[in-house]
């Protein structure tokens, strides 16, 4: 194990909705693959009372995503398929976890966008931002939400220490630039703070525009 992962166990759990316990039979689970005979297959832990095999030879320690289907035999005779880590979404509508890419600048975020066409909206959220009403908030449809934290200096410190927007002003950059947490008590937020109230903040005008996005 490594040394920064030692007091991992004293975290609180998430417990998301894709953390299933070995009880529980899913139609896709996260698992890590195995050391051991590949002759049939890949050998695979996926938090089950027994390991399961899959059809693909990979090498051990990789994190995989295997289709689990209808049926619960785990004896070794039956295969199970590695999938894409977006297929529970995709097919099932499953919360599946997050992913996580590294951006060198601010702008980076934006160019190497993992989806084709990249982000159709672009908010920053800042205490200089515009106070409305999470009520009150309507956003356009769109396909790909970009929404934007900064450090502790706030995104006006990362665009002007990003070459590529220097000198260019928030509306410049961001489509909206709101305040999520106005009349704050404190004189600064976390960002890990920042971030749940803003999803809070964020979670009915989201709705709002998906439902409106589906009626077209």
């Amino acid at each position: 194990m490594h040394k920064n992962l030692k007091y991992v166990g004293l975290l609180p759990p998430l417990d998301a909705p894709h953390h299933y316990r070995k009880h529980e039979w899913s139609q896709f689970r996260e698992g890590v693959t195995l050391d051991g005979d590949r002759s049939n297959g890949t050998p695979v832990d996926v938090g089950l009372m027994k390991n399961i095999l899959v059809e693909q030879i990979l090498e051990p320690g990789k994190r995989v995503t295997v289709a689990m289907g209808t049926n619960r035999d785990l004896n070794p005779g039956v295969l199970r398929k590695v999938v894409p880590s977006s297929c529970p979404r995709e097919e099932m509508g499953l919360y599946w976890g997050y992913r996580i890419r590294y951006a060198a600048n601010l702008s980076s975020v934006f160019k190497n966008s993992c989806f084709k066409g990249g982000y159709d909206h672009v908010i920053g959220t800042s205490e200089h931002g515009q106070a409305i009403s999470s009520s009150e908030l309507v956003l356009p449809c769109f396909r790909h939400l970009l929404i934007v934290f900064g450090g502790l200096s706030g995104l006006e410190e990362s665009i002007e220490e990003d070459n590529n927007l220097k000198g260019k002003g928030t509306s410049e950059v961001f489509m909206s630039y709101l305040n999520t947490c106005p009349h704050q008590g404190s004189r600064t937020i976390r960002t890990e703070e920042a971030i749940l109230i803003s999803l809070q903040y964020f979670q009915e005008p989201i709705k709002r525009a998906e439902a409106q996005f589906l009626e077209k």
